[in-house]
């Protein structure tokens, strides 16, 4: 898969790590790239960079006939970046398994940070296999370093990462005989709305898509991308149940909210 000359759709766009794709996208010499959000006025600045290579479109990710929507317009694509996600209720309970009032938010996070995923997948495997002949189609799934442990603060977000990860594998399965490639992004510490209240260091969006740019036209199907994420997984790989511990330790020795 080459960026350069491709057409891509980034889903997430207007701000964090997909505002970071469209960018780089650009920077790298793409022919066109469909950026999308729920709401399309906010990508005027995105669109302003390059009026003539760069399309808005609206996308709720868990709106069927938004999908289907873009799946027709946007029927041209040989890149497809997931991006769109959530990371579960403000409310920190909520986001756990029994502290939650209902599994209402884990099911709303689910299906934004997995099954609507997989959706836009399914929609554009058509297109992707039959855009392949030139540069090649390709399938990058932003997951999260979380899906490999699970963040107990965030419970339900790691439970879908670790499900979209998973689903990414079998996609790559079904995909590989078409020349369709598809790589799962464990992302590490990246500025974007959902690291925002974090003070720890970042890598900041354009570097973050550089980085897995650079990974998947080599060929890498699994990419540890930002601050710390190829350390982390490195630790976790050495003792996957002490690292877990640790994580439970540090959750248990902090007040709950």
């Amino acid at each position: 898969m080459k960026v350069q000359g491709c057409t891509a759709l980034v889903t997430g766009a207007n701000q964090g790590i997909g505002r970071g794709f469209v960018e780089v996208l650009l920077e790298r010499g793409a022919a066109r790239v469909y950026a999308t959000a729920r709401r399309p006025e906010t990508l005027a600045d995105l669109v302003a960079l390059d009026p003539k290579r760069v399309v808005a479109l609206p996308l709720d990710i868990t709106n069927a006939a938004q999908r289907h929507a873009v799946f027709a317009q946007a029927s041209d694509i040989n890149l497809l970046i997931n991006n769109a996600g959530i990371a579960g209720s403000e409310t920190p309970a909520e986001r756990r398994f029994l502290g939650a009032s209902s599994l209402d938010d884990a099911r709303t996070v689910m299906e934004t940070d997995c099954w609507a995923h997989v959706e836009m997948c399914r929609g554009f495997a058509p297109h992707l296999i039959r855009n392949n002949a030139a540069n090649g189609s390709a399938i990058i799934n932003i997951i999260s370093i979380g899906a490999l442990f699970c963040v107990i603060e965030y419970s339900s977000y790691s439970a879908a990462k670790s499900a979209l990860a998973m689903a990414t594998i079998g996609l790559r399965a079904e995909l590989e005989p078409s020349n369709v490639s598809v790589h799962g992004v464990f992302t590490g510490a990246v500025e974007s709305r959902m690291s925002a209240k974090g003070t720890h260091a970042k890598a900041t969006a354009p570097d973050h898509a550089r980085e897995v740019l650079s990974a998947v036209e080599a060929g890498k199907d699994d990419i540890y991308a930002g601050l710390g994420a190829q350390a982390m997984y490195d630790e976790i790989r050495k003792d996957p149940e002490a690292f877990q511990r640790g994580r439970i330790a540090r959750y248990r020795s902090t007040p709950m909210k």
